[in-house]
Order: structure tokens, then C-alpha cells, then sequence
């Protein structure tokens, strides 16, 4: 099974996001741009574990969850990896909060105990918007900066749960179902 650890948005934020990329479309910036219901913050990407280590990791995301309070999310700039002149993914930042980088430090730690491969890159969160396609030219992505500067998400998101979610990959692009969804904050 495919797994991930997620931030969901309502559907309301959740297409507000994906349209996002709509005046890039049109703008001409080539990607194939994530649609609404699969819009999402990633906090840990776990990858290909067996059936029966998904009970360990349910129960390590819920101590994880527990022991923060639920907290405010604020949206930021549109970026680009690995740069807006040639991207591979396009995104929206997601402002790294003290709260939100010590819960993917603890998730880190915790996951780890349980044999899942820590992430060695420096964590930057954000909402992926779309990837470019890599046959796309360098020219053809001269107006993303652009354009990407006049979008903005002001909307403020309270986080009250994290979501273990199962990602199939099929013929259609990725089926993402959550599996999971820890409530932050200790229990009464």
C-alpha cells in the first residue's frame, strides 16, 4: 500500500487552490494541473509498506496528532521546484509555521521508529498546483513569475486533524483515500 501523511482542505478551499492555476493555463505555462479533489498539503510522503504495518503508523500519526493543538494555516507566494525558469512542479507555499515544522519533525521521529526512511531534504511546505511536462522548453514557462505574483489564497485554514492517506496509482492518475484522520489536540 501506497501511503502518505496529508493536511485535506474543504472542497470550497480545495477548488479555490486549483483554480489557481487557471491564469497560468491560460498564460500559456504548460502542466498537468492538479485537480481540485486531489489538492492537499503533504507532510510526510511514506511510500510502499504491507498491509499490516498501516496499524502502527495509524497509531504513531494519532500520538503524533494528539500532542498539538489544532493550529492556523495562512497561505503564501506560488513557487516553482526546482525554479519558476524550469520547473518540474509548480506550487502554492504554504507559510512553515512553528507548529507545522515541529509536527513534521515529530511525524519524522516517530515514522522513523517504525522504519520509515526519514526525509533528508529541508521540508518547505506547499500545495502542489501542477508539474510541468518534461517535454516542455525553458521559453515556455518566461511568464509563470509573472502571473504567479497577482494569486493569492488569503483564506486561513484551521488545521484539526492529520490524515493518513492510501495513493493508487492507476491508468487515470493517483486515487487518494484517506484511511485515517488523527484529531489533533489531547483527548477528553
Amino acid at each position: 500500500m501506497r501511503l502518505f501523511v496529508a493536511v485535506n482542505f474543504p472542497a470550497r478551499l480545495r477548488q479555490k487552490i486549483a483554480r489557481l492555476s487557471r491564469p497560468l493555463e491560460e498564460a500559456g505555462v504548460p502542466g498537468q494541473w492538479t485537480e481540485a479533489d486531489k489538492v492537499h498539503l503533504t507532510l510526510k510522503f511514506i511510500g510502499e509498506v504491507p498491509a499490516a504495518e498501516v496499524d502502527p503508523i495509524s497509531k504513531a500519526l494519532e500520538e503524533v496528532a494528539g500532542s498539538f493543538r489544532p493550529f492556523d494555516m495562512k497561505f503564501g507566494p506560488i513557487g516553482a521546484f526546482p525554479s519558476p525558469r524550469r520547473p518540474r512542479v509548480v506550487w502554492l507555499g504554504v507559510e512553515s509555521t512553528p507548529e507545522l515544522r515541529f509536527i513534521k519533525d515529530d511525524l519524522e521521529r516517530r515514522l522513523a521508529e517504525l522504519g520509515v526512511a526519514r526525509e533528508e531534504r529541508p521540508y518547505q511546505p506547499h500545495v502542489t498546483l501542477g508539474r510541468a511536462p518534461r517535454e516542455a522548453e525553458a521559453g515556455e514557462f518566461r511568464r509563470l513569475e509573472e502571473v504567479a505574483r497577482s494569486l493569492r489564497v488569503a483564506d486561513v485554514y484551521r488545521v484539526t486533524h492529520l490524515d493518513l492517506m492510501k495513493s493508487q496509482l492507476g491508468s487515470g492518475g493517483a486515487v487518494h483515500t484517506r484511511l485515517v484522520a488523527a484529531r489533533m489536540g489531547p483527548r477528553t
